[in-house]
């Protein structure tokens, strides 16, 4: 159990001196907020991969809608564009990263104007849901074939998610042929991030048992990460109680302890990474258990 004075003077230090916003809430009054580096907390930043989780929510929303099956198949959403080795991957292969075809992480270098038939055609490695892959690509997949059944999905993000969560500044890339990014992109304020924190943790959005589905282990990824890993949430205990957390390069952490009523935020600036790749996160065990004592 760490007190937030502890806790920044820690992240004010290297390896972890990129932080650049904390906070901390139990029951949703803050406990503790800090900034370093003279850092806006209601300013938008990319958020890196903490966009998956939020994708993700596009999924679970769209299947309580009924338009969308968690087994529905690339083949039936994506039609003949979907080349044969990937017909019969699911929503659910994708949202475990188990879709089993070669990973990608980086896509800024993709050159075709379709980024999606280019992704698609990536080799299949293993059969899907067998082996867990950190995929950028896959989750961007994911994203092309979410607007078939919700339509332009950072509109339905900010009809669904966002403005229900009082966010009302953030910003969603997209690829040349207008699919938002799936992988990362996102830019919301740390603000934003803890009240995107308390939409999941309070459940406003009514999703019951399949958002416990998605935050919930649903695959172990292994190779040395005693984490598990949901629907594109990791998972993990912390205080003896089970936590999930949207997570993002460079220090971008959503970490939300329903049991405990405690969500903590954190962010980072990617350029002030040390050589020595000090994980912000490292502090998030420590300051869950002194939230949940408040």
């Amino acid at each position: 159990m760490d007190s937030p004075d502890a806790v920044i003077a820690r992240l004010a230090a290297a390896p972890l001196a990129h932080t650049e916003q904390l906070i901390v809430l139990r029951d949703g009054e803050v406990l503790a907020e800090h900034s370093f580096h003279g850092g806006d907390p209601d300013e938008p930043a990319a958020v890196k991969s903490v966009t998956k989780s939020v994708l993700a929510t596009v999924a679970l929303l769209a299947v309580a809608d009924g338009v969308l099956d968690l087994d529905d198949t690339l083949g039936r959403l994506l039609g003949s564009r979907v080349p044969g080795h990937r017909r019969d991957v699911t929503v659910r292969h994708l949202l475990t990263m188990t879709g089993g075809s070669e990973p990608a992480l980086d896509l800024r270098g993709l050159e075709p104007a379709n980024w999606l038939d280019h992704l698609l055609a990536l080799p299949r490695i293993a059969p899907p849901g067998t082996v867990f892959a950190y995929d950028n690509a896959a989750v961007h997949v994911l994203a092309g074939a979410l607007r078939t059944v919700v339509g332009d999905i950072d509109a339905f993000a900010a009809e669904r998610i966002l403005a229900p969560a009082g966010i009302t500044r953030w910003n969603w890339p997209r690829d040349p042929e207008g699919v938002n990014w799936g992988g990362a992109g996102l830019e919301l304020s740390a603000k934003s991030l803890a009240a995107l924190g308390e939409l999941w943790r309070t459940d406003r959005l009514g999703l019951g048992t399949l958002l416990s589905e998605a935050t919930g282990e649903r695959v172990r990824p292994g190779g040395g990460d005693p984490r598990g890993f949901g629907y594109l949430f990791w998972v993990d205990v912390y205080a003896a109680s089970p936590v999930f957390l949207a997570s993002g390069f460079g220090g971008q952490k959503v970490c939300v302890a329903r049991d405990l009523g405690v969500t903590v935020v954190l962010t980072g600036d990617v350029e002030r990474l040390s050589p020595d790749g000090g994980d912000n996160g490292d502090v998030l065990p420590g300051l869950v258990a002194w939230a949940a004592k408040r």
